[in-house]
């Protein structure tokens, strides 16, 4: 069911991102993930930001649109029209980079993770979620819908709150990223209002709108089971000597390294927070100077200085 949702062009997905194994586990209770990826294509000891670029900028209309919106552009043979008026969206709205805006390449890979790894389409994006939400503001820099296995007549969801950090020392992202979480618990009840509510401002055969609808007035003899989730995107300065010549292997080893050593804070977040029962789904990639790396790469999508 979720397939037919899905937004996102993630063909190259593949091309872009390796997945990196590890042992480490979050230790909630519910259902998690804790994986580690990074850029696929290392030359002279840099990560290559073309295929990122490439991969961002080819799906920035998927992002910044609704379904249905995406669908007018296709049905009218003007796609290309799609990625040119999402970039003027966004340039409307803030500087690239700029976090709070949707313009922030955290913001916009977790859009990315939680479709195309975590298999959660996006209700709304950061983006979106400022343009649609008119009485009061999300803390959310995305909401997505999670299909979990159906029990008989009980259909099961999870409202998936999506969280974002991409700074120099991971340790601060995480902090960062769990302040947002707080802020969302917080606000939980009004998060799932401003979908219930402004999901129907979206034309009736939407399919992001038909499916809340079924959740919201389930069918006769259906029951629906509805909880919160949290998805987290962490992008951290990886911090690993340039001049030695493993560089490929030493990488692989940091961010197993790296993830044990900041576990710990990890599930110390989740337990203060009173949320080991939640689901929680958590996407990390390193880079080689996140604070750099993200400004430039937003500004090369967003075209900034063309």
């Amino acid at each position: 069911m979720s397939n037919a949702l899905k937004t996102i062009n993630d063909k190259k997905f593949n091309d872009v991102f390796i997945e990196i194994t590890h042992s480490e586990d979050l230790g909630t209770t519910n259902n998690k993930e804790l994986r580690l990826f990074r850029l696929k294509e290392i030359i002279d000891n840099d990560f290559s930001k073309d295929a990122l670029n490439k991969f961002v900028s080819r799906n920035i209309g998927h992002y910044v649109f609704s379904r249905s919106k995406v669908k007018e552009y296709y049905d009218e043979d003007d796609e290309m029209s799609a990625g040119v008026e999402a970039l003027d969206l966004m340039w409307s709205t803030g500087d690239a980079d700029q976090k709070g805006t949707g313009n922030e390449l955290g913001e916009v890979l977790l859009y990315a993770f939680l479709e195309s790894v975590l298999d959660a389409p996006k209700i709304y994006s950061k983006v979106e979620l400022n343009r649609t939400v008119r009485s009061g503001n999300s803390h959310c820099d995305s909401i997505h819908l999670k299909v979990l296995p159906q029990s008989g007549n009980t259909l099961n969801f999870e409202m998936v709150f999506g969280s974002s950090s991409v700074v120099g020392d991971l340790g601060i992202a995480i902090d960062n990223a769990f302040e947002q979480v707080k802020c969302i618990k917080g606000h939980r009840s009004d998060e799932m209002k401003i979908v219930d509510q402004t999901v129907f401002d979206l034309p009736e055969d939407d399919p992001i709108a038909v499916q809340i609808q079924e959740i919201i007035t389930p069918k006769e003899g259906t029951q629906v089971n509805r909880d919160s989730a949290y998805g987290l995107f962490l992008g951290y300065t990886l911090g690993l000597n340039k001049d030695r010549s493993d560089y490929r292997q030493a990488v692989d080893k940091k961010m197993e390294a790296d993830i044990k050593k900041y576990l710990p804070k990890l599930k110390g977040h989740i337990q203060t927070l009173g949320l080991t029962g939640r689901s929680f789904y958590v996407y990390i990639v390193p880079f080689d100077d996140a604070e750099t790396d993200k400004n430039t790469v937003m500004k090369k999508v967003m075209r900034k200085g063309d």
